[in-house]
């Protein structure tokens, strides 16, 4: 879910420094072990950083378990004390504004592009009822952003009780703040007290608020990637993508299954039949893989499907016109493409990586059928999948995977070997 976050609104850029802003709670901490875990998939540089507002005695020993926390990481850790002058009901604004204040100046001195916040969809859901009670227009009930730069907010989808089965499984301590609870605050208020009463009329209060902001952050329509991923009826994953492509800004198109083509021009998206191209096949242009579909090649075609389990062999490495791979490993969009020159592959269970052709020739295919077949890439280049070979060991499944993808090449009538 953090991942799909990630990829949708376009929070991280490979080779970004973060600043990671914790407190201790259990929102931050769930946030710090989340991108620590993956901050290799994608590319990021971590730091940890703590403000001190110098409210509670409390506050200095929570930070020194945070700093204790990050240097079990092996990430260096900044205490940023702030002072609050305002006390009484706008306290917790002063604090917000002094630590933002202070986390901004941290990034700009580190040179950190984005500052990572541990908001989830609880806090969006109470930002937005919030706003309700006090007053405010469509804009106030967008709720939180995911993305101002340079704060970004990837646990924004994740409910409170997600995060805390998060930390239950991999035993990672936290503190509590006992100001969450103290109902001289608004906010605290609007958790303990309100929401609560609410959910007596409407168990899923919550998750209805939370749409509520999505719409108002697209002007009281869906938000479009949702729109295209109704208009085609396909996965989330596809949303996702054409999300990523609208957020880097002007123009990009991107085939679908279905025969549709999904065309983004500076934030407006658009979908429509895909036009017929005819191409002699070894100049085929590459097709984007965003999702489930059926993709079409010069000698077949290709068979993509998601699901819960894996479904045989492919999944354990043989050779063949079958592979599975781990959704949650791959980088998407995936690439179907020609072969080049240069293409090296790691096949699942091998040492190291090896020539394309090498393999080719190890696995007697024919050379008069090699330039034919296709190769599957993700969004990073790295090769994951040619018909008649073992798969990649990228995005290998294992013991922890829960979703898996299945790839599966089909001669022209539509048989496999696989």
């Amino acid at each position: 879910m953090v991942l799909r976050t990630i990829a949708r609104h376009a929070l991280f850029e490979r080779g970004d420094r973060v600043i990671v802003a914790v407190s201790g709670g259990p929102d931050s901490m769930a946030l710090l072990h989340v991108l620590w875990e993956a901050r290799e998939r994608l590319g990021l540089t971590l730091e940890v950083a703590g403000v001190d507002h110098g409210l509670r005695p409390a506050a200095a020993g929570e930070l020194d378990f945070v700093e204790a926390r990050a240097a079990a990481l092996e990430l260096p850790f900044r205490r940023l004390p702030v002072e609050v002058t305002r006390r009484g009901a706008g306290l917790q604004d002063a604090a917000r504004r002094a630590r933002l204040g202070a986390l901004t100046a941290l990034a700009a001195e580190r040179g950190a592009r984005r500052v990572a916040l541990g908001h989830q969809a609880d806090d969006q859901a109470e930002t937005v009822l919030f706003r309700i009670v006090r007053g405010t227009g469509l804009g106030g009930l967008s709720g939180i952003p995911y993305r101002r730069e340079p704060f970004v907010r990837p646990l924004l989808d994740v409910r409170r009780l997600e995060l805390l089965r998060y930390l239950r499984r991999r035993s990672i301590p936290f503190v509590e703040d006992p100001s969450n609870s103290d109902l001289r605050f608004a906010r605290a208020r609007v958790r303990h007290r309100y929401l609560p009463m609410l959910a007596e009329e409407n168990p899923r209060v919550a998750e209805a608020l939370v749409a509520l902001a999505a719409a108002a952050r697209d002007g009281g329509q869906p938000a479009a990637e949702n729109l295209v991923a109704e208009d085609l009826a396909l996965s989330r994953r596809v949303s996702a993508a054409v999300e990523r492509l609208r957020a880097r800004g002007g123009s990009a198109a991107l085939d679908v299954a279905g025969g549709r083509r999904v065309e983004i021009s500076y934030g407006r998206v658009r979908v429509k039949a895909r036009e017929p191209v005819h191409r002699p096949a070894a100049a085929r242009a590459p097709a984007v893989i965003a999702g489930p579909g059926t993709y079409r090649w010069a000698a077949g075609a290709l068979d993509v499907k998601e699901g819960a389990e894996a479904a045989g062999k492919g999944g354990r490495g043989a050779g063949g016109a079958a592979a599975e791979f781990d959704a949650d490993l791959l980088d998407w969009p995936l690439t179907l493409r020609s072969r080049r020159s240069g293409d090296r592959m790691r096949p699942r269970g091998g040492r190291g990586s090896r020539k394309l052709s090498d393999l080719m020739i190890d696995a007697k295919i024919a050379r008069a059928a090699r330039a034919s077949l296709p190769v599957v890439t993700s969004a990073r280049g790295e090769l994951l999948f040619v018909p008649g070979l073992r798969p990649a060991e990228i995005g290998r499944p294992g013991r922890r995977t829960r979703r898996v993808v299945r790839l599966q090449f089909l001669s022209p009538d539509g048989s496999s070997d696989g």
